[in-house]
């Protein structure tokens, strides 16, 4: 049976060094997806911002598969109950001859009950185009994006709820964001030419 999970909501094209340097430059954090612990450990560690940070995610599925790489960010201020954090997964397809990474961000603002077991989850902001707009706000801001875009899919998804039973809304859009050749290592002038 599939559970429908959190929202693609942005794209980036560009290689998987770049892709990880531009969320490390954002102040992105990895995150693991092993969940045993979790929230208990959590709720422990939540003191500190980077432990709170790297708090695992659950893996969702996407292209048959969990995801690739999860990363988190967060507010000095609010690191208990506030993490804005995503998931990435590399599509099984290039575009003009570009990785291309499909993610789901959504905006934690709190605990909740897990409908699928009776546990405790985060809770999500149910605003998620916030979310999509802080991640191009964040990365945007290092100077590693060439192009930023927007496409509204046909049959765009506008309401729905997460795998753990919150409700998300949205306008449809999915942003796209191009990041700069020269960003994941060495670019095409690069040589060990003097």
């Amino acid at each position: 049976m599939t559970i429908p999970g959190d929202m693609v909501n942005f794209l980036l094209i560009g290689s998987e060094d770049a892709m990880q340097k531009v969320f490390t430059a954002a102040g992105w954090v990895k995150v693991d997806a092993d969940v045993r612990g979790t929230v208990l450990r959590g709720i422990i560690e939540s003191i500190s911002k980077e432990s709170y940070l790297t708090m695992p995610m659950s893996p969702l599925y996407l292209f048959g598969r969990s995801q690739d790489y999860g990363w988190a960010h967060a507010e000095p201020i609010r690191v208990v109950a506030s993490r804005n954090h995503l998931r990435i997964w590399k599509a099984p397809f290039e575009i003009d001859r570009q990785t291309l990474w499909v993610g789901a961000a959504t905006h934690d603002v709190g605990f909740d009950r897990d409908e699928r077991n009776d546990g405790i989850t985060h809770k999500i902001d149910p605003d998620i185009d916030l979310e999509r707009e802080y991640v191009e706000k964040t990365l945007t801001a290092t100077g590693l994006i060439a192009e930023v875009a927007y496409a509204l899919p046909a049959n765009s998804l506008k309401e729905a709820r997460t795998a753990t039973g919150g409700s998300f809304h949205s306008d449809g859009r999915v942003l796209i964001l191009k990041l700069n050749a020269a960003v994941g290592g060495i670019s095409a002038r690069s040589s060990n030419q003097h």
